[in-house]
């Protein structure tokens, strides 16, 4: 069990600090000039309760890069997710460590490089590479892969998972939930309609979308990357038992194909559908999981 933490919890917003030292900070909208995006990158960013004391001025805390899904922005996880608030109740109770979460605004990239097809852009290296360098110059981050996990519901469960399988020396474990993984999606498949796809990914994947670029793209791609990997990955898989878009069966399609090829992986599936309060709930014990990770022995 961790060490309790008596705290507050206020809201910044827009780069704005805290007076306390012994209060979480949630800055929103912050940006900073990605190379991969050629411009602006906004996200979010998390800071623990006693991130300011100035007696853990050396003290260096592990990083989630948690992602967002279609229609949302850097401000879904604190709006909807409730970010914040469950890792300070977490936190205060002694039932996690003090972590840093970056939320990223990702647009509709599904969390992978377009800009060669003219889509939204090269999100994927900017979140691999441009956000951690970032981070880990301007805030006291781990930076190193011990300290680095990426997580992410719908779409960015896929981005999670991508990045992840393809980057397995990057981080120290993942945490995917309800991803929309278009396991349906083989070579020659065709949408029914067109123009819901392009509602769906903005040309991430080619305009019209095209299957074999999404395929290539695809985190099963990179299983291979995760069956002897430089260290552990671990590997969190959640879904909602009553998802309508199916990402309940997708997610077990793939733990069972992880686990054929004897990789470890962690599966909870819970009650509800494909929507927040499903993510809310799943939030904080995908956080302790990813504790647990970092100190299997729970000391």
């Amino acid at each position: 069990m961790f060490r309790a933490l008596v705290v507050g919890w206020m809201l910044v917003a827009s780069g704005m600090l805290a007076s306390s030292a012994s209060r979480a900070e949630l800055l929103l909208s912050q940006s900073f000039d990605s190379t991969a995006l050629n411009g602006p990158m906004r996200f979010s960013i998390y800071l623990p309760p006693g991130y300011g004391a100035p007696n853990e001025t050396e003290r260096r805390y592990p990083v989630v890069y948690l992602l967002h899904g279609v229609g949302d922005d850097e401000r879904g996880w604190p709006n909807y997710g409730k970010v914040d608030e469950t890792l300070d109740r977490l936190i205060a109770a002694g039932e996690l460590p003090p972590f840093i979460v970056v939320m990223p605004n990702g647009l509709k990239s599904w969390w992978v490089d377009s800009s060669d097809i003219g889509g939204p852009g090269n999100f994927g290296t900017a979140v691999r590479d441009d956000l951690p360098k970032h981070v880990e110059a301007r805030w006291r981050a781990m930076a190193t892969r011990d300290g680095r996990f990426v997580a992410g519901l719908s779409m960015g469960g896929f981005g999670a998972l991508r990045l992840a399988f393809a980057n397995p020396e990057r981080y120290r474990a993942v945490g995917a939930m309800s991803s929309a993984l278009w396991n349906r999606v083989v070579p020659g498949w065709q949408p029914s309609d067109p123009a819901r796809m392009t509602r769906i990914f903005s040309g991430s994947f080619g305009e019209p979308f095209d299957p074999q670029r999404f395929i290539a793209n695809h985190p099963r791609r990179y299983l291979s990357n995760v069956e002897n990997p430089p260290a552990p990955l671990g590997i969190y898989l959640e879904a909602g038992d009553d998802d309508g878009f199916g990402a309940q069966f997708a997610t077990l399609e793939l733990f069972e194909e992880l686990r054929d090829r004897k990789i470890p992986v962690e599966l909870r599936i819970d009650d509800g559908g494909h929507q927040w309060n499903v993510w809310r709930k799943a939030l904080g014990p995908m956080m302790q999981w990813f504790a647990g990770q970092m100190n299997p022995t729970g000391g």
